[in-house]
């Protein structure tokens, strides 16, 4: 079976965030799947069964754990299948079916690289945390209440997977650290399943996984709500693309473009586009 390893938000080969993307996998065990993905050692490994003309079922996982919904990869397996399938097309649109829910993504082929944008679909917003939750919170990370920006507030926001957004001050974006081992179960206690700290100023991001071990290098599936989030407290405006950089502390600089849209001048959908690079193609043999 064929693998394909791709840089995803970035239009440079060696930046951005790898994936490895597997087409045709729908004989394969979800615990198999797991132990590949384990094997591949890339933060998320995609797993895609063609089930008609442009549609495509995904299963998505990290090391640790199988997810509902992710954005880096189904933008890089929306460029996988143009190049595998479409190549030929300038552009072309396909839905991808996850666990949690199908997501339309439209890709156009550059001469290197592709760009794929996905409908993330309407933001939820959800808790927001009290003065003395957001105290804890940062201590979680390693920080204090002088690395806060402002007076914005720290809520949980969802396109797909809930993330608590944590707005601080440009100076503190690097201290962040996870310090807990129970980050998870404080997290889910707030109903997020992940954190996202946000440099409002330059509008930078960083994310960790839950124990804090590995960082992500660009993040679509918090995207989304930091998008949202950002439109909300009138910091950016509808219809406007906004550029968010994530990576840069792994030297892996990354951008990710968000369009939140508007009906009837309120907010609408949430559309998330990244340039995905293409590295390599493999074989697995067992």
């Amino acid at each position: 079976m064929k693998y394909y390893h791709v840089d995803v938000f970035t239009d440079k080969p060696y930046s951005g965030n790898g994936l490895t993307v597997f087409n045709d996998t729908h004989k394969l065990e979800k615990s198999l799947m797991q132990t590949i993905t384990k094997e591949m050692r890339q933060f998320e490994s995609i797993f895609l069964s063609k089930i008609y003309s442009n549609t495509f079922r995904a299963f998505i996982f990290t090391m640790e754990e199988e997810l509902g919904f992710a954005g880096h990869p189904v933008i890089g397996a929306a460029a996988v299948i143009h190049d595998l399938y479409s190549k030929e097309k300038d552009q072309n649109t396909w839905t991808i079916q996850l666990n949690a829910k199908s997501v339309v993504v439209k890709t156009v082929r550059y001469d290197s690289y592709y760009s794929a944008q996905m409908n993330q679909g309407k933001a939820e917003f959800g808790t927001i945390l009290t003065k003395e939750q957001e105290q804890d919170f940062l201590s979680y990370l390693n920080l204090s209440n002088e690395d806060k920006f402002a007076t914005l507030p720290f809520q949980v926001v969802t396109t797909g997977l809930p993330y608590l957004i944590l707005p601080i001050d440009k100076k503190a974006l690097s201290k962040v650290k996870v310090i807990v081992p129970d980050l998870a179960n404080k997290l889910e206690q707030i109903n997020a399943k992940f954190f996202y700290v946000l440099d409002v100023e330059n509008i930078q991001g960083r994310t960790w996984d839950n124990f804090g071990l590995v960082e992500d290098i660009a993040t679509g599936s918090a995207a989304g709500p930091v998008g949202a989030y950002l439109v909300k407290n009138n910091l950016a405006n509808l219809d406007e693309q906004i550029i968010l950089k994530q990576g840069d502390f792994l030297e892996r600089p990354s951008k990710i473009k968000i369009v939140v849209s508007s009906k009837k001048n309120e907010m609408d959908e949430v559309f998330v586009e990244g340039d995905v690079y293409k590295i390599a193609v493999g074989e697995l043999l067992k």
